[in-house]
């Protein structure tokens, strides 16, 4: 009796070893966060730097301990820019995968069909870092006082408007505003936005026109916006619509001023459109050409060094950067409970990003998109770079270039002086 006693003292340690390792967090669970996006395809550049922004962060998180001890790990799901397949993916990643949270994805369509069932059903926090319809946030559960599982940091199609809007009519000084906008995806609701920026405004635009995805010559529409004396056009479309815009105002040598939403804010547009998309403006949440701080510096190397090549879609890999960073943040502070994080969500008072440093709450309990018009800038492609804009009172709009010359814009076409 005595033999076998000692012969399973030792059993018995491990035993009471391992539940003490597991009270105290030694034998740690791995963190998933899920994400569906577009892996592949034609905005496949734009799903790929989200993942990687993402990875890059939960890299650099986890090489300092990661959460209490935990690793992050990143579980991601193509859905070929398919709403469809967006829904599948995240019922999947929320009841199979068991993530406690994921990043949104690629277009406003995916995250529109997936909102009611994140809200109503998986109740998994997911925080959007590109698709930029307003509904997406603004939706049932927000208008309801319900718990609102969706955040975003990135652009939001009300505020995108405004700030083009405003951009154009305030500072470049135009008064005759001609839109031009695609019959599909976030063109929709990105025409209504803009319509409704310039009514508040008490404007109207001298031209309404848009071209189907199959349009590839948009002579007609260009043609119509100048007889109507269009000062300025404004498009909503992505980077091959864009091209196929800017390749016809080349063919009909049209100089007018051309200003794009942010699906154009990545080099994947002046890879499509070449020198046809010199000067051509775009609204955006972050600017990589030009100077930048020492932290973004850093994250720029390290993506060089580690992809052999430039981040093609920079809103969204810095989007998705930051919210890995928050994610952390917030659950280091209120644990790894969806609930919970959801809530701590609403409770940061201050986060430094890479795109920018929220020096106020960064979403509240009402406010679940954490940019604001003034967070927004924008861009002009200038010899294959996107270089911020920049306005001084009396002279106008300017860029630097990166001999570190300051270059005028020309209001009436566009051109540097």
């Amino acid at each position: 009796m005595k033999k076998l006693i000692v012969g399973r003292v030792p059993g018995l340690v491990a035993i009471g070893a391992l539940a003490i390792a597991w009270s105290q967090g030694a034998l740690a669970a791995d963190i998933k966060i899920g994400y569906s996006g577009a892996l592949t395809g034609p905005v496949a550049y734009l799903g790929i730097d989200i993942r990687r922004g993402a990875e890059m962060a939960i890299e650099e998180v986890n090489a300092k301990g990661g959460v209490k001890g935990n690793k992050l790990v990143l579980v991601s799901r193509d859905d070929e820019h398919n709403p469809v397949k967006t829904v599948a993916n995240h019922r999947e990643l929320a009841e199979r995968e068991k993530v406690v949270a994921m990043i949104g994805t690629t277009n406003s369509a995916a995250m529109l069909a997936s909102v009611p069932i994140i809200n109503d059903e998986l109740k998994i926090p997911i925080l959007a870092p590109a698709a930029d319809a307003t509904a997406i946030i603004e939706n049932d559960a927000w208008k309801n006082k319900k718990d609102n599982y969706i955040f975003r940091i990135g652009m939001y199609g009300r505020g995108q408007s405004n700030f083009l809007v405003d951009s154009m009519v305030k500072k470049f000084g135009y008064s005759k505003v001609g839109l031009l906008t695609w019959t599909a995806g976030w063109g929709v609701t990105g025409r209504g936005e803009l319509n409704r920026r310039l009514k508040e405004l008490g404007m109207t635009a001298v031209s309404d026109e848009t071209y189907d995805t199959a349009d590839t010559d948009l002579t007609p529409q260009i043609l119509k916006l100048q007889k109507a004396g269009a000062e300025v056009i404004i498009n909503y479309g992505l980077v091959r619509e864009n091209a196929f815009v800017t390749r016809t105002k080349q063919k009909l040598n049209d100089t007018t001023p051309y200003a794009s939403a942010w699906g154009i804010a990545a080099p994947a547009f002046w890879k499509a459109a070449g020198e046809t998309a010199e000067g051509v403006l775009t609204s955006t949440t972050i600017i990589i050409d030009g100077p930048q701080s020492p932290e973004r510096m850093a994250v720029l190397k390290k993506y060089g060094d580690t992809h052999k090549q430039e981040i093609e879609a920079p809103f969204g890999f810095f989007a998705a950067y930051d919210i890995i960073k928050l994610l952390a943040v917030v659950m280091d502070k209120v644990g790894t409970k969806p609930a919970d994080i959801r809530t701590g969500l609403e409770n940061v008072p201050e986060f430094k990003g890479l795109i920018t440093h929220f020096k106020r709450p960064v979403f509240t309990r009402d406010r679940h998109d954490a940019l604001t018009e003034e967070d927004m800038v924008l861009g002009r492609w200038t010899k294959g770079k996107l270089l911020q804009v920049h306005y001084e009172t009396g002279k106008g709009p300017y860029v630097i270039l990166d001999s570190g010359e300051k270059k005028f814009i020309n209001t009436k076409t566009l051109a540097l002086m």
